[in-house]
């Protein structure tokens, strides 16, 4: 038998040990001689502690974060909420991030890096073949329907910015935009599309593809062919289109 000593800290009890959390609102209280199971005759519960590496737990608050300001929104955030969720202390957290905004910041980074990294492998693959503006709408619905959560939180709770009027700074506007708009501007300029007509093009390309990635994420509408693949029919479509608006 052991003396356990539990803290309350805002419904979240743990014990001394830190091999558990309790989770129950009491006051301070010490048990002395009981056992884990015998805890349980104050109406809480005990459960096992999670235990992360460093990397991983900052990983792990990350996505709990965007679950949980997807389903409750951002009104309730909080680094108390994101870490019960987690199953680790209250505190944990604070290793990571001093507030919730810099935690709100890092899931915001955390789908924009993915998304960079994912388009950039794109281009590094495709680069000055025929098959590169395709491949690209491909990997963009490809990435948000293996993650629709984060097209959710990305366009719809988080500070991404997408300047369409061309006229901001790049290093200010959300960057999965900026790789898609210079690629689709380079092989505009490669076939002497008048500039003044170029911001049309970028912005009629990104809302296609953005549309149909938005109707692939949504819960309430029904498809019964796979988007990955119907995306390249839809892409070969476009680029007929585009190729016979070049040729004028």
């Amino acid at each position: 038998m052991n003396d356990y000593k539990f803290h309350y800290t805002d419904y979240l009890i743990s014990y001394k040990n830190n091999d558990y959390i309790f989770h129950h609102k009491l006051d301070s209280v010490k048990i002395k001689r009981y056992n884990v199971d015998s805890v349980k005759i104050f109406g809480g519960t005990v459960m096992p502690k999670k235990q992360y590496h460093h990397k991983d737990l900052r990983n792990a608050l990350i996505e709990k974060g965007i679950e949980i300001v997807n389903s409750e929104g951002l009104h309730s955030f909080s680094l108390r909420k994101v870490a019960a969720a987690c199953g680790v202390s209250h505190a944990a957290p604070y290793s990571h991030f001093q507030s919730k905004e810099e935690l709100l910041d890092a899931m915001q980074q955390h789908i924009t890096d993915q998304f960079s990294q994912m388009l950039d492998q794109v281009i590094l693959n495709y680069e000055n073949t025929p098959e590169l503006l395709k491949n690209m709408g491909v990997a963009y619905v490809s990435f948000f329907v293996d993650n629709p959560h984060y097209f959710s939180f990305i366009y719809s709770q988080s500070n991404a910015k997408i300047d369409l009027t061309f006229l901001g700074s790049d290093a200010e506007n959300f960057r999965p935009f900026v790789i898609y708009k210079t690629v689709v501007s380079k092989l505009l300029n490669r076939v002497n599309y008048p500039a003044e007509k170029q911001i049309d093009v970028i912005i009629a390309l990104w809302a296609f593809i953005h549309g149909l990635t938005s109707l692939a994420t949504m819960n309430n509408v029904s498809y019964n062919g796979n988007w990955k693949q119907k995306v390249i029919d839809y892409m070969d479509i476009f680029a007929l289109s585009f190729l016979k608006i070049t040729e004028d």
